[in-house]
This record gives C-alpha cells, sequence and structure tokens, in this order.
C-alpha cells in the first residue's frame, strides 16, 4: 500500500478531507499546538513509524491522501446498505457476505466523529465488553455516547458497570450517558447502532455474546445516508423526558 492510500484510509471519513489531511501533516510533524484527537491514535502511530519526521513526504502524502478520498467520493454509489451476519463459529461466508456483526459495530464505533447512539433489549457482559475498549476510545476523542435503554432490558446492569468502569479509566466519563425509553412506550424490540446520523447497523444482534460472535445466527444491515437521520427520530419517539 503506498504513502496516499495509507493517508487515505485515515481521512476516509472526514467531512473535509482537504482540511483534515492539513492537519493530520500537522500532528505527524509533531505540532504541538494540533491535538490528535480526531484520528485514531492506532493509525496515527502507524503513520508515524512510517514517515518519521519526513516533512517532505509527510506533506505529499497527506496532500495525495486527501485527494484519493475526493476522488473516491466522485464516483457513483451503488447499494447504500450491505448484508451484515453473526454465524457460529467456523462458518463460511456464503458469496457477496462480507460483514459479521462485531466487526461492523466497532467499526461504526472507531470510524465516529460526533455522536454514537446504541439501543438494545438484552445487552450483557460479554457482548457489550466486545465493544468497551473502542467505545472508551470514542469518548477520549470528544464523542457522545448514549445507551439507550427499553423499559424491560436484561442483564444489563452489570454490563453497564463494566463499561463505566472502562470508559473511566480508558476514556471520558462525561461524555458517556444512559438514557431509558418513558414507561408507557412500546416493547422496543429493536437492536440499533447509529453513528454521527450517517451511519447506522440495524439488525437481530443484541449486543450479548451469543449476538455478537456466535453461535446464534443473526441478520442485519449496514446502511448510510441521510435517511439515518429518521431512524434516530424514531428512537426518540418515546425517550423519557
Amino acid at each position: 500500500m503506498d504513502d496516499a492510500e495509507l493517508v487515505a484510509g485515515v481521512l476516509i471519513d472526514s467531512l473535509d478531507p482537504v482540511a483534515a489531511g492539513e492537519e493530520l501533516a500537522r500532528v505527524l510533524l509533531g505540532d504541538s499546538s494540533t491535538s490528535a484527537r480526531n484520528f485514531d491514535p492506532r493509525l496515527v502511530d502507524v503513520l508515524d513509524d512510517r514517515f518519521g519526521r519526513d516533512g517532505e513526504r509527510v506533506a505529499r502524502a497527506c496532500d495525495r491522501g486527501a485527494a484519493w478520498v475526493l476522488g473516491r467520493r466522485s464516483v457513483p454509489e451503488g447499494d447504500r446498505w450491505e448484508l451484515v451476519a453473526s454465524l457460529p463459529s467456523g462458518t463460511i461466508l456464503p458469496e457477496g457476505l462480507r460483514r459479521t456483526t462485531g466487526e461492523t459495530l466497532m467499526q461504526l464505533i472507531t470510524g465516529a466523529h460526533r455522536q454514537i447512539r446504541l439501543v438494545a433489549p438484552f445487552i450483557d457482559t460479554p457482548g457489550l465488553s466486545f465493544l468497551g475498549d473502542a467505545l472508551a476510545a470514542a469518548t477520549q476523542r470528544g464523542i457522545t455516547l448514549e445507551v439507550l435503554l427499553p423499559t424491560r432490558s436484561t442483564h444489563v446492569h452489570d454490563a453497564l458497570i463494566d463499561l463505566q468502569t472502562t470508559i473511566q479509566s480508558g476514556g471520558e466519563i462525561r461524555n458517556f450517558r444512559v438514557s431509558h425509553l418513558s414507561e408507557d412506550a412500546p416493547w422496543a424490540h429493536l437492536k440499533v447502532l447509529t453513528a454521527d446520523s450517517i451511519a447506522a447497523y440495524i439488525g437481530s444482534a443484541n449486543v450479548t455474546g451469543a449476538g455478537m460472535a456466535g453461535p446464534n445466527l443473526e441478520l442485519g444491515v449496514l446502511v448510510r445516508g441521510s435517511t439515518v437521520v429518521v431512524v434516530e427520530r424514531v428512537l426518540d419517539l418515546f425517550r423519557e423526558t
């Protein structure tokens, strides 16, 4: 993978790739006035190891990386959704299925810039701990994390305590909140994770060990676009005030 494509992988979700590329260049060159919070620190470390303090190489890679992202966005888009599945361990993915539930949720979390919202009727410690470190890192980057609970959520108490502990040790607890649906809300059987109101997982998988990584068989979709805002409006219909 060449320098430009590697940088493009860091900038791919930026609203303004050119501005983000300039900011990334300053981070890589050690500009103390620039915060690295807008970028995945692991990816920044990879780039830092690759480029060192070679200013010319960094500037060229960030400039071309931004151009790569803009060029890709100019290509007409196809489907705005992709199939997502949880399959028992050892199952060979059928042709055309490229996404599993756990990795899809992780991608949404690590790619978010402003807000993550998660709702599921069943949440347990194994399922939520699978996402815990990534969620904590998101709060550290300044992203608001909301867990919205239906009225009859089960197994969630201990899982949320563990998540809160993880965020306290590796994130920013001020950016985490738990909300509830009102007592008169209908039974909320939906399983949804939204990121920045522009991408969402919608499917059958609860945030449980069985739902995230087997042995259950779960199906869902990853959707992108402005219609994700409508998903969030549905979540807000019966929010407790």
